[in-house]
């Protein structure tokens, strides 16, 4: 076979699988393909049990955080637990993340939010939950991030989480 000849093919042999990827991702096949399956249930705390695989974010208060090189402390805002439950639902979507209502299994004060990867749509679970204050009006949260798939999310759920806390502080400091 000629040079030319096996250019061409490997050429069409290409052009082939882009339209197989685009035709599976772009019409939703992609996100049946690669099932989210259940949310993590996170029991959050200094003794919380942690993955063993480097695929997680974790971010709490820092007298509920874990001792993780994957972890950070988690702002508190002057401000309702309604109030902080709508900003973070509000900002979500700019972070590739949607609200799923039918996972909470009917915990009250806990969110799950699914996130997918631009390309290639892996999911990613992220569960909140939302700490009432004992006194005065500081209202806290944990923050679960892990990936479905995988041993290593590569930083993307540090990634997204930091950048979303940053944008929930902002919408909040002008809520305030």
């Amino acid at each position: 076979m000629s040079l030319k000849r096996l250019a061409m093919v490997a050429i069409w042999g290409l052009l082939v699988l882009a339209g197989i990827f685009v035709t599976v991702r772009f019409t939703g096949l992609m996100d049946h393909m690669l099932p989210a399956g259940d949310p993590p249930n996170m029991t959050f705390g200094r003794d919380a049990d942690l993955p063993n695989v480097p695929n997680f974010f974790l971010a709490c208060p820092v007298d509920r955080l874990p001792d993780s090189d994957r972890a950070m402390q988690s702002p508190s805002f002057a401000a309702s637990v309604a109030t902080l439950t709508e900003v973070l639902i509000e900002t979500a979507p700019d972070h590739g993340m949607t609200l799923m209502t039918d996972v909470s299994g009917g915990k009250a004060g806990r969110l799950y939010f699914l996130a997918r990867s631009a390309v290639f749509r892996f999911p990613d679970w992220v569960e909140i939950e939302l700490i009432l204050p004992e006194t005065g009006n500081d209202v806290a949260f944990c923050l679960f991030a892990q990936s479905v798939y995988g041993r290593d999310d590569f930083g993307q759920n540090e990634k997204r989480t930091r950048a979303w806390l940053a944008d929930v502080e902002a919408r909040m400091g002008q809520n305030q």
